[in-house]
């Protein structure tokens, strides 16, 4: 009998376990479902949520845009207050020049005069000062052709150091007295004296620049249309090179011809504003009566220009 109840309490015991895994499944199934509707209450909640954030924040943009537009009406409205105020006052500024329009055409008409009075001036004083350059320009010459057409200077370079220790005894002096002073020279050679007389006398500490005071004259006549020929004459290492050219790289120890030519172009800018107008024309070179073939003539405007092409032979010597 104890087997048959234990048998019986295991098919009641069966039968609750059967049924409570029933209901644990429709609590699971009803846990699922509620877990589902939660997701989906959440996922709506958050949609409310965005909506109503995304509404706020249009909200605000609204509000700000009707906060700008009052404030750009107002200021529309303190704009057109503005231009009516200068309105009035360009009406009263157009009256007052309106009243004075009359006084100022008089004004302008004797400004008028005066100006027409002045240019009449300035064209008399063009004129005489055109008719004082020719002048000056014809004295400049007749100087020039009372010291003579024909001048020679005479440059003396500083001994070289063999020349120095030479056993020939060569002995350069000059003249003190004021007739002969700075225009001659004396040489004594083997107890002999030779007298050498010239237009003006160079010293060795004479430099690149006083040199070129003395035949600046002569440029100024090439300028004002007289032929004039500067040239070196000298044996060898007497320093002819030195005297036209000058020393390249040394701006201080130019040479005749680069200050020649600095000379013609600043004269040609300073006259432009007188009217005057230079025009340099090469049309052939000569060469000891010989026509020199194969140039090429190049047209320069500067010194600068000049320089360049001096400095391209002086670099092949």
């Amino acid at each position: 009998s104890s087997q048959e109840e234990a048998i019986k309490q295991k098919d009641v015991l069966a039968t609750e376990v059967s049924s409570l895994r029933g209901e644990l499944q429709q609590v699971r199934d009803e846990r699922d479902r509620q877990l589902s509707q939660v997701q989906t209450l959440s996922y709506e909640l958050e949609k409310v949520k965005e909506s109503r954030k995304h509404s706020s924040t249009e909200l605000d943009s609204l509000t700000l845009k009707a906060n700008d537009m009052e404030e750009k009406c107002s200021f529309k409205d303190n704009q057109i207050k503005a231009l009516e105020e200068q309105l009035a006052t360009a009406e009263k500024k157009l009256q007052v020049s309106n009243i004075s329009a009359y006084e100022t055409r008089t004004e302008y008409k004797g400004q008028q005069k005066f100006v027409n009075e002045l240019q009449r001036r300035l064209a008399d004083a063009e004129y005489k000062l055109i008719e004082e350059e020719r002048l000056r320009k014809k004295l400049h010459n007749t100087i020039l052709e009372l010291k003579g057409n024909i001048r020679v200077f005479c440059r003396v370079r500083p001994l070289l150091a063999d020349e120095s220790c030479s056993t020939e005894g060569k002995i350069f002096s000059y003249p003190t007295s004021m007739e002969t002073s700075g225009r001659a020279i004396d040489l004594a050679q083997n107890g002999q004296k030779h007298s050498f007389t010239f237009d003006k006398v160079f010293t060795p500490e004479a430099s690149q620049e006083e040199v070129f005071v003395e035949i600046s004259q002569l440029v100024q006549s090439a300028l004002d249309g007289y032929k004039v020929c500067i040239f070196a004459y000298g044996q060898t290492w007497s320093g002819k090179t030195y005297t036209m050219m000058g020393r390249p790289g040394h701006p201080e120890e130019k040479g005749l011809i680069p200050r020649s030519l600095e000379q013609i172009f600043q004269t040609k800018q300073s006259q432009q504003p007188q009217g005057w107008k230079y025009e340099i024309i090469a049309d052939k070179v000569f060469l000891a009566k010989f026509t020199v073939s194969d140039l090429t003539v190049v047209d320069v405007h500067s010194a600068k220009e000049v320089a360049f092409l001096l400095n391209q032979p002086a670099n092949s010597r």
